[in-house]
């Protein structure tokens, strides 16, 4: 047995890999009743999941801890493993919390060992353990390192028509965007969406007719405004008729100042919120060409290769 990662302590010492002076040394310590790791490592949400998964044969890892041993990364707000149990004897402790849900076999997968929920069912369980902000950050992040599409987390939740908090299912995955760069800038969108923002295009390249002049982390194309997450952005996009606004650091406080310049930005091509009445239509800007080209071939918006 490796003592590399978690480990089992009774088995450690059943097979000899453990001796009872290394397993009372200070090299080690114990995360979960029975489940040690060397106390060197670093206790990732992954490492975390793996070693509740040691603490039952039949216990399941699920929601953001399922997530991270699906490799989605992102840091959780706290870091305590929620795990599936369906046997006596195991108990609540400090960092681990009991659920008693009913899952399918299809439901159940297995990953580097460690039984847990399946992506789909982890990102149903994430919109209604979560609050909708965290929990898209999340789900954006599963999808990102996983197959899974929103289709999918519908189908579990079609099959679970009695489960408590199924209706915050539907509100995460609107605000699910597979396309989201990491989880900064997903908490920079859910946020904006939270304040009342149109929903956004992520992840965009807007180019001029003969160069790329910005890649924007959120763009709405058709009051040709952007937020770019580096600087140097705004100058060239205003040569091809965008604003966009600098915002090099998506970890600040200040997102309600943020919210309320895009606010102003977006208002220019919706006057009716602010004069109550049509705008000519040769003030509106043009829509794009059959090309992508918008306001006859000035700038075009493209999804950014990957």
């Amino acid at each position: 047995m490796s003592l590399d990662g978690p480990f089992r302590i009774d088995r450690a010492l059943a097979d000899g890999t453990l001796s009872r002076d290394m397993a009372r040394s200070t090299e080690f310590r114990t995360l979960f009743p029975k489940v040690a790791i060397a106390r060197d490592r670093h206790l990732s949400m992954a490492v975390r999941a793996r070693a509740a998964g040691l603490v039952h044969e039949r216990v399941v890892v699920a929601g953001v801890a399922a997530a991270a041993l699906h490799r989605a990364h992102v840091a959780p707000l706290e870091p305590t493993v929620d795990l599936v149990v369906d046997v006596a004897g195991v108990r609540e402790v400090a960092g681990l919390r009991r659920r008693r849900l009913a899952l399918a076999p299809d439901e159940i997968a297995a990953v580097d060992g460690t039984r847990v929920t399946t992506p789909a069912r982890t990102a149903y369980d994430v919109a209604r353990w979560l609050p909708r902000g965290e929990a898209v950050v999340v789900l954006d992040a599963l999808v990102r390192a996983t197959a899974l599409d929103a289709d999918d987390v519908r189908s579990v939740l079609a099959a679970h028509p009695e489960d408590r908090d199924r209706t915050a299912v539907e509100p995460a995955l609107a605000w699910l965007d597979a396309r989201s760069p990491g989880p900064a800038a997903s908490r920079l969108r859910v946020a904006l969406l939270a304040r009342g923002l149109p929903r956004p295009l992520v992840d965009r390249v807007l180019s001029g007719p003969d160069r790329g002049v910005a890649h924007l982390c959120l763009a709405w194309p058709a009051a040709r405004t952007g937020l770019a997450l580096h600087t140097g952005a705004a100058a060239g996009a205003r040569d091809v008729g965008w604003e966009v606004l600098e915002w090099p650091d998506p970890t600040t406080d200040d997102v309600d100042g943020l919210a309320t310049r895009l606010e102003r930005l977006l208002t220019r091509w919706d006057p009716p919120r602010l004069l109550a009445r049509p705008k000519p239509w040769w003030e509106l800007p043009l829509p794009p060409d059959d090309h992508g080209w918008f306001d006859d071939g000035r700038s075009r918006l493209d999804p950014r290769r990957r």
